[in-house]
């Protein structure tokens, strides 16, 4: 493929970009290597391409190309043809990009374990407003967690099964590629294998932010791999040996794993995170404690990715509404999305989950309208 950061140089004569818009593609039933396409072209001709549902892909201008003309039914000679009407370069230079990219694609269809997000040498997309719609979405299904009891007052504006799944068809038709379930606690939701599998169906890449001990249990975790579930963030106190008992049932597991950790300001984790590494956490995060904690995490954040320790920043941190302070985990602005929107329990799109202010409701409105008070910093 192209190298990173380099593009093909277009005709100019007979440049025009794709038109933007959301496609989508499933193998041939005879075809012995099946995968399924989402792919989202955006105005400036760059686009995300979703594979099987469970990687996200970063595309510049070429690779969206080469992905819009294989879902159009093209073959290899067909693309070239195509594309090098467009660009100036030959066809053996097209014939073989083409062919590393299919070879990209079907490395993606046949692996588990991967990230939920992948650049493959192509150019990313950060976040940014002039896009048509956000590369994901964070829906907190519920506010409810394990402290609260026999509390049943919280679930009273949560949305139905139905109306979350309104909201996910509505997210999949504007081309959001990616959706993350967290609370609260999302699994205290009984409809949560349900809303999974229904993501699934769409074609939506699908996550979990989770700190129940029960996912340690394979009859749990295993339904939920099953109906779709493509990455999980799980939250674990190593002071807490329950937290770290029967661990490895989830760590085991073809499921990539982010493990999130509180860390202390008086303690040090270096052994601790390589253990838990070799026993198969693909990521980590780090959420410090206090104010205190917070250059401790990042200090060591720092030292154990120069030794290839890999860090997921920007899931989300649940809301416990008994809290009066949210702390949020280490974020690095050159290499993380500044901004993930929520859809709240009741169904509003807000910047984070608790808030009071939002872009409106998901569900009574169309996501052009929230969409253009998002560009506009209007809330409601």
């Amino acid at each position: 493929m192209v190298a990173k950061g380099t593009k093909l140089r277009a005709n100019k004569e007979s440049f025009k970009p794709l038109s933007p818009g959301f496609y989508a593609y499933h193998t041939a039933a005879e075809s012995p290597d099946q995968f399924r396409l989402h792919l989202r072209v955006e105005p400036d001709g760059e686009g995300i391409l979703v594979v099987n549902a469970s990687t996200v892909l970063h595309l510049n201008q070429t690779a969206t190309e080469f992905a819009y003309h294989l879902i159009q039914g093209k073959d290899n000679v067909q693309i070239v043809d195509a594309m090098s009407e467009r660009y100036n370069v030959t066809r053996e230079v097209l014939m073989r990009d083409v062919q590393l990219f299919i070879d990209q694609i079907l490395y993606l269809g046949r692996e588990n374990d991967l990230s939920p997000s992948a650049t493959i040498g192509f150019e990313s997309h950060v976040f940014d407003k002039n896009l048509t719609a956000p590369l994901r979405i964070d829906c907190c299904l519920t506010y409810r967690t394990f402290f609260d009891g026999d509390d049943h007052l919280l679930a009273d504006n949560e949305l139905t099964s139905e109306d979350w799944k309104t909201i996910l068809t509505k997210l999949y038709n504007v081309g959001i590629p990616h959706v993350v379930f967290f609370g609260g606690e999302p699994t205290l939701r009984d409809d949560l294998l349900e809303l999974m599998a229904f993501t699934e169906q769409l074609g939506l890449v699908s996550g979990l932010v989770s700190s129940d001990p029960n996912l340690k249990n394979p009859s749990i975790l295993l339904p939920l791999i099953e109906a779709g579930l493509d990455h999980l963030t799980f939250s674990l106190d190593p002071a807490n040996t329950d937290d770290m008992q029967d661990l490895s049932n989830i760590l085991d597991q073809d499921l990539f794993t982010c493990l999130r950790i509180p860390i202390h300001s008086d303690r040090d984790y270096h052994d601790l995170i390589h253990e838990l590494q070799d026993l198969g956490a693909n990521a980590f995060n780090f959420l410090p404690e206090n104010e205190f904690s917070h250059a401790h995490a990042s200090h060591l954040q720092h030292e154990l990715s120069e030794s290839g320790i890999v860090f997921v920043d920007d899931m989300p941190v649940p809301y416990h509404h008994h809290e009066a302070q949210v702390l949020f985990s280490i974020w690095d602005p050159d290499s993380q999305p500044s901004q993930q929107l929520v859809i709240q329990p009741d169904g509003s799109l807000a910047d984070h989950a608790g808030s009071k202010d939002n872009y409106g409701n998901l569900l009574g409105e169309e996501w052009s309208s929230l969409w253009s008070r998002v560009i506009a910093g209007g809330a409601i």
